[in-house]
């Protein structure tokens, strides 16, 4: 029931983030809701939950947003890694340290894309790609985490997102 849940959010994330998010945008930026959603899950849930999350989200953005295949995925799946090893060292009820980790989380997602940027030899200055696109889209997707943080926080307090699921001989 728990992947279930975890695929449906991600899959209604790229709709909300395909639909929605154009209208929400502030000066062509606009906020990065699939790195809110794998460091909710990778902060809630642990390293690996984080790392998986971030796979499938990621590649579920390369295939349905075009582009090389596996270069978002990559991404998202380290990202997810390291904010899992942050995994129950935070409180879930303060609101700082997760937004300052979505918010750390771009800035790194930022970096590997100018890199991928600058090894396909596409000229961009590194000045503007970070004070124009990095940090902008980095503060803005720390805005929307502590509301999703609290969502996703009451979500895992649900019985059915902590089951471990055990075979055993009889």
């Amino acid at each position: 029931m728990k992947y279930w849940i975890t695929a449906a959010i991600l899959v209604g994330n790229m709709i909300f983030q395909s639909t929605l998010l154009p209208f929400l945008q502030v000066f062509g930026i606009k906020p990065d809701t699939l790195m809110v959603l794998v460091c909710c899950f990778g902060l809630l849930g642990g390293s690996y939950y984080g790392l998986f999350t971030g796979l499938a989200g990621g590649l579920l953005q390369d295939i349905l947003y075009g582009g090389s295949i596996g270069v978002a995925a990559f991404q998202y799946m380290i990202i997810g890694y390291l904010m899992g090893l942050l995994y129950e060292r935070i409180i879930p009820g303060k609101v700082l340290i997760p937004a300052l980790s979505v918010f750390c989380g771009s800035v790194v997602r930022g970096l590997f894309m100018m890199a991928y940027l600058y090894f396909s030899r596409l000229e961009i200055s590194v000045n503007v790609g970070l004070s124009l696109v990095v940090l902008p889209e980095a503060l803005y997707s720390a805005l929307f985490m502590p509301l999703i943080f609290f969502l996703m926080s009451l979500l895992f307090r649900q019985r059915f997102m902590k089951k471990r699921w055990s075979f055993r001989r009889r």
